[in-house]
C-alpha cells in the first residue's frame, strides 16, 4: 500500500514508548580529525575551517536543452547534466586500505540511492536525467556515512531538463528533510547501522519552541522514535537482510506540507563476517495501522 500523507500522519500514532526500542545515539559534534565510530572504515580528515559547499553548475531554474536525436532515431528522454562545485575547507579522499574516504553525495530529487563524489575538484556528469524538473541536493560526508552538519555542509538547486513541469519543487519556506543514510546496501558487521539526516527550513526541538518540527521515524514493526534534534543515530539489532522504514518532519502530529518532508525507503544490511546469512524475513508493510 502506498503510504500518502493521510495515512502517514496516522502511521505517526502518538504515543508509542521509546523504552521498547532503545537505538545507540551517534555523538551529535562534527570534531576535527574524528575516529571512526564503527571498525572498517577511515578516520575523518579536517575540517580545516567551516565547510561550505556552493553549487556552481547548473544555475538555479537554469533550463538545459535535450540534444537533437541522431538521423533514425527515436527522441531523446533526457540530456547530459554536468555539476560542478566549489568546496571549501573539506578534504575529500579515499582510504587505500578500508576503501571508505570522505566525499559527497549527490542526491536527485528523493530517489532510493545517492551518488559518491569523490573528488570535487573535477566535475560530475550524469549521462541522461528524464525530461523535467529536478532538485539536486549535494552534501559533504565522513567515511562512515555520516553528514557533516554545518548548515553550509549542503547545497542544493532546482533546474529543468527540456522544459518545467513544476515537480521536485520546494515551496518558500516548506521545510526540507534529507535522509544521508541508510540508502542502499550497508555494512551490518558492525553490529550498528547508521541512520542519519540533514534538516533545513525549520528547527527540530521540543513542542514548546515555536515554529519546531519533530524528527519522527520507524523501522520495520519496530515502535516509532521521535527525536527533537538533529542528530546521527546508530541501530543496532537488525539481522542482515531487507529492512524498511520511514521518516518524516511532523508538527502537532501531523507530517509537515512540502515535497521533501517525507521519506519512505528501504535498505540491505549486509554481513561481511557472514556473507552467506540468510536474509531477514520481509519485513510487515508501513501501513499506518
Amino acid at each position: 500500500m502506498k503510504l500518502t500523507p493521510s495515512r502517514l500522519s496516522k502511521f505517526f500514532a502518538l504515543g508509542l514508548s521509546l523504552a521498547l526500542f532503545q537505538p545507540a545515539i551517534a555523538q551529535t559534534a562534527a570534531p576535527k580529525d574524528p575516529k571512526s565510530p564503527v571498525p572498517g572504515f577511515a578516520d575523518g580528515r579536517g575540517p580545516t575551517g567551516p565547510v561550505t559547499l556552493k553549487i556552481v553548475s547548473p544555475t538555479p531554474n537554469e533550463v538545459i536543452p535535450i540534444p537533437e536525436a541522431a538521423a533514425g532515431q527515436p527522441p531523446a528522454k533526457g540530456a547530459p547534466v554536468t555539476l560542478k562545485v566549489d568546496l571549501q575547507n573539506f578534504e575529500t579522499f579515499e582510504d587505500a586500505a578500508t576503501k571508505t574516504g570522505q566525499r559527497l553525495e549527490i542526491l536527485v530529487d528523493n530517489i532510493s540511492s545517492t551518488f559518491p563524489w569523490r573528488d570535487a575538484t573535477k566535475p560530475y556528469t550524469f549521462k541522461s536525467l528524464p525530461k523535467g524538473t529536478h532538485m539536486v541536493r549535494i552534501f559533504a560526508v565522513r567515511p562512515w556515512g555520516e553528514a557533516i552538519k554545518e548548515p553550509s555542509a549542503i547545497a542544493s538547486v532546482t533546474f529543468h531538463v527540456g522544459e518545467k513541469d513544476g515537480k521536485n519543487t520546494v515551496e518558500a519556506g516548506s521545510p526540507v528533510l534529507t535522509v544521508v543514510a541508510p540508502r542502499g546496501k550497508v555494512r551490518g558487521d558492525s553490529g550498528k547501522v547508521l541512520l542519519d539526516v540533514l534538516v533545513s527550513g525549520c528547527p527540530v526541538a521540543e513542542q514548546s519552541v515555536a515554529d519546531s518540527c519533530r524528527l519522527r521515524y520507524k523501522v520495520d514493526t519496530q515502535p516509532e522514535i521521535t527525536l527533537t534534534k538533529v542528530e546521527p543515530v546508530w541501530l543496532e539489532g537488525l539481522a542482515p537482510g531487507r529492512h524498511a522504514y520511514v521518516i518524516g518532519l511532523t508538527r502537532d502530529q501531523k507530517v509537515v506540507p512540502g515535497a521533501f518532508a517525507l521519506y519512505q525507503g528501504s535498505f540491505e544490511v549486509e554481513s561481511l563476517l557472514n556473507p552467506a546469512a540468510p536474509a531477514a524475513a520481509p519485513p510487515a508493510k508501513a501501513t499506518g495501522q
